[in-house]
């Protein structure tokens, strides 16, 4: 919307007038206006600033979260030559080495907020596992008896899902003898 020229004169006279000091000071209803409109300002401003560290907090966790995803198979190749170092008879001092490095890359991990998904002997989570098989053993039936790949969590959100085997639970030879339930189908054994 234009200005007319009676409006661009009067805003000047006002300029003028109150740059030399004979425009009266605001009305009571002007000051409190112009202190909500203050604080509303400040509020808004406040507002904008929490909602823009929450912002970089969450991006820094996703960052976090990919880099951590990505170092979680590194982190399996480093259980599973730990696991057949022992097996074999390796150099000592080359396994002492390995086991300090994988030590410190779980520190690290838990520093950061990565945990690892205690399976073995836990019932069965569809939200922590991944069940890959099932076995006749005398744990109760749908409690890990093995697990394949560990699960991780990152500051309590699951990270990677555990890979384990689960028990169908002991094998019932009175009833149907020769026949194993496999995820709900009858086998002939």
């Amino acid at each position: 919307m234009k200005q007319t020229m009676a409006e661009t004169s009067d805003v000047a006279e006002n300029r003028e007038e109150h740059a030399q000091g004979t425009l009266p000071p605001p009305t009571r209803e002007e000051y409190d206006e112009l202190k909500e409109l203050l604080q509303r300002t400040q509020a808004n401003f406040e507002n904008f600033r929490k909602q823009t560290e929450k912002r970089m907090e969450e991006f820094r966790q996703m960052a976090a979260k990919e880099v951590i995803v990505e170092l979680l198979p590194v982190l399996d190749n480093f259980q599973l030559a730990l696991q057949h170092t022992h097996d074999t008879k390796a150099n000592g001092e080359f396994v002492k080495g390995v086991e300090l490095i994988y030590a410190q890359l779980v520190s690290l991990l838990e520093s950061l907020g990565v945990n690892m998904v205690m399976s073995v002997g836990q019932k069965f989570d569809p939200y922590q596992h991944e069940p890959l098989m099932r076995v006749e053993s005398e744990q109760p039936e749908n409690t890990v008896v093995e697990e394949f790949c560990p699960g991780y969590t990152f500051q309590g959100a699951i990270l990677r899902h555990a890979k384990v085997k689960l028990s169908a639970g002991k094998k019932n030879h009175v009833a149907g003898e020769g026949k194993v339930q496999v995820e709900g189908k009858e086998k002939q054994d």
